[in-house]
């Protein structure tokens, strides 16, 4: 087949990270799928609910609103307790991080959401499938109402050496701080033919560093060109006034 197809996205994470197709394919999905919580949330944690996971900000969970601002329209994060949230993809009103730790890894693999509604049968690119919101009417994700995620679909990975990587302040129980997968493929010279490379918990969305997936190619993996992709994947970052250290834990996790 040319694509693999999770075909519910009712299949738990303690499947995925177990599966011997999916580890041997697709290690870093397995990875990912593991180094989520704990056995006993993995066992019960969806594909389809991890990639539809609400916000990760805690004025949102308090009741503020996902774009967090107060009764007078003041937005909160800029200048509170913004340790957790945004350094990239922030430029607009949403300062929340994505929460999802499958979806770097699925955008990694350029693999596409199977969604169904009244209308029918669809499919989204992962990357599409997410939205910064710029107005508190606006969803996080590419679902038209009444729609919900049924599946999701993974080309074929012939000769794909993949990891996903996580930096976490503690191992257990805890989000990471930052996140990053990364797939390549290698000629017989073993330089990089192709790249691609997904950040977590640093943006709205999953974070696709395009320039620093493109810096690789024709290149051989090194000490050298893994540090130059880390510091073009957070080109452009924006911290806010307490997440500054965001910006090298992310190089961290594309270089290792």
């Amino acid at each position: 087949f040319r694509r693999v197809l999770f075909r519910s996205s009712a299949t738990t994470l303690t499947t995925i990270a177990n599966d011997p197709m999916v580890k041997e394919r697709f290690p870093l999905l397995a990875e990912a799928a593991l180094l989520v919580a704990s056995p006993q949330i993995r066992n019960v944690s969806t594909l389809g609910g991890n990639v539809s996971q609400d916000a990760r900000c805690w004025y949102y969970r308090a009741g503020f609103g996902l774009l967090a601002r107060n009764d007078a329209g003041q937005a909160l994060v800029p200048s509170g307790d913004n340790r957790y949230h945004a350094i990239l993809g922030n430029k607009g009103p949403a300062l929340f991080v994505n929460p999802s730790s499958l979806a770097p890894a699925l955008i990694a693999l350029a693999a596409k959401v199977q969604i169904f509604g009244p209308d029918g049968a669809r499919e989204v690119e992962v990357e599409k499938f997410f939205v910064a919101p710029q107005s508190s009417a606006d969803r996080e994700y590419a679902l038209k109402s009444n729609e919900l995620v049924t599946g999701i679909s993974i080309p074929k990975a012939t000769g794909l050496l993949s990891a996903t990587y996580e930096v976490r302040q503690r191992e257990v129980l805890d989000w990471p701080l930052a996140a990053a997968s990364v797939a390549i493929k290698l000629d017989a010279a073993k330089k990089v033919t192709s790249a691609r490379i997904a950040l977590g918990h640093v943006a709205p969305t999953p974070w696709v560093a395009t320039e620093a997936a493109s810096t690789l190619i024709g290149k051989t993996i090194s000490e050298e060109s893994a540090v130059a992709a880390g510091k073009l994947a957070t080109a452009g970052a924006q911290p806010l006034s307490h997440n500054a250290y965001k910006v090298q834990l992310t190089q961290v996790a594309v270089k290792r």
